[in-house]
């Protein structure tokens, strides 16, 4: 994979029980060069109830933080569509792995690519140009 400037920071927005994306993107994530943000590591599973403003606020501080953002679409989850709006409204690059799950409107909306297998997803954030575009045969794989 190309090497990208030293400094690039990620948002790894998922599902919160997807330990296993989380850990594979992470390692693709350091190979780039970039430093990955994992919001879990301020883990509220089991006791959200009464924690939601700490756990929004810190999540839209993280994004803002950020150059881009990786979003695992591979199970519905409101966070990580939330996370991805964000992103998008900030104006921050989206790369969606789906896992070759359909991707929903909003994803497709929002997202500047979309990729079914993690490793191209990683990849579509590596070949991101100065203008903020990926190469065509990883900005959306349903137009093959």
């Amino acid at each position: 994979m190309p090497q990208q400037p030293e400094g690039r920071r990620v948002y790894l927005a998922g599902p919160p029980y997807a330990e296993e994306y989380r850990r594979r993107a992470e390692t693709m994530v350091r190979t780039l060069g970039w430093e990955p943000v994992d919001p879990m590591r301020r883990d509220y599973r089991g006791r959200t109830e009464g924690n939601e403003t700490k756990i929004v606020e810190g999540d839209l501080a993280e994004i803002a933080a950020c150059d881009a953002m990786l979003a695992a679409f591979t199970a519905p989850d409101e966070g990580t569509a939330m996370e991805a709006w964000y992103a998008h409204a900030l104006g921050k690059r989206v790369v969606a792995y789906t896992g070759g799950t359909p991707p929903h409107p909003w994803t497709v909306y929002v997202a500047d690519a979309i990729c079914a297998d993690l490793e191209r997803a990683v990849r579509a954030l590596a070949e991101t140009d100065s203008g903020g575009s990926a190469s065509d045969q990883v900005v959306d794989e349903r137009r093959r």
